[in-house]
């Protein structure tokens, strides 16, 4: 699960922050999250050929760090917020995903996650996302993974 919440921090690219704007999107200051008051740590935008922007990522934390090993490290709930730019395949943000997993992690992590992983793939391509669309991914203290799209829960890891 730990690979997971790598992944996602890197694809957030996140840079310190406070109530941010990112490629046109409004980012809140704090969101609350399962009961508790997260702040958001960092925003960026995604890419595509160096000029289109595919979605902004923010990272959401009990407090501000610079600290990506505590980030990944951590036993406390944060989310990665994803806010569509465009219309995106499912298949096309999985296959960056699962490339930026195979370049950080040998075989052996990606076989202890290839059950978790095959799960979020389940539920991603599932997801039809269009420009506007937000993805949260909430990393609970116990290291679950509850996926949501525009606010409704589509599954957990």
């Amino acid at each position: 699960m730990r690979q997971l919440i790598a992944a996602f921090a890197m694809l957030a690219a996140c840079v310190g922050a406070s109530a941010a704007e990112v490629a046109g999107v409004k980012l809140e200051d704090t969101l609350t999250v399962g009961g508790a008051e997260l702040v958001l740590n960092g925003a960026g935008a995604r890419k595509r050929f160096g000029f289109a922007n595919v979605y902004v990522a923010a990272l959401y934390l009990p407090s501000r760090t610079t600290n990506a090993d505590a980030v990944i490290a951590a036993e406390h709930l944060r989310r990665v917020l994803l806010v569509m730019k465009r219309s995106v395949e499912s298949e096309s943000m999985l296959a960056s995903l699962h490339e930026a997993l195979r370049r950080n992690n040998g075989s052996a992590e990606m076989e202890a996650i290839a059950p978790q992983l095959a799960k979020l793939d389940a539920i991603f391509l599932a997801i039809k996302s269009r420009e506007g669309d937000r993805i949260a991914l909430d990393f609970g203290k116990d290291g679950s993974v509850t996926i949501f799209y525009n606010d409704q829960p589509q599954g957990m890891l």
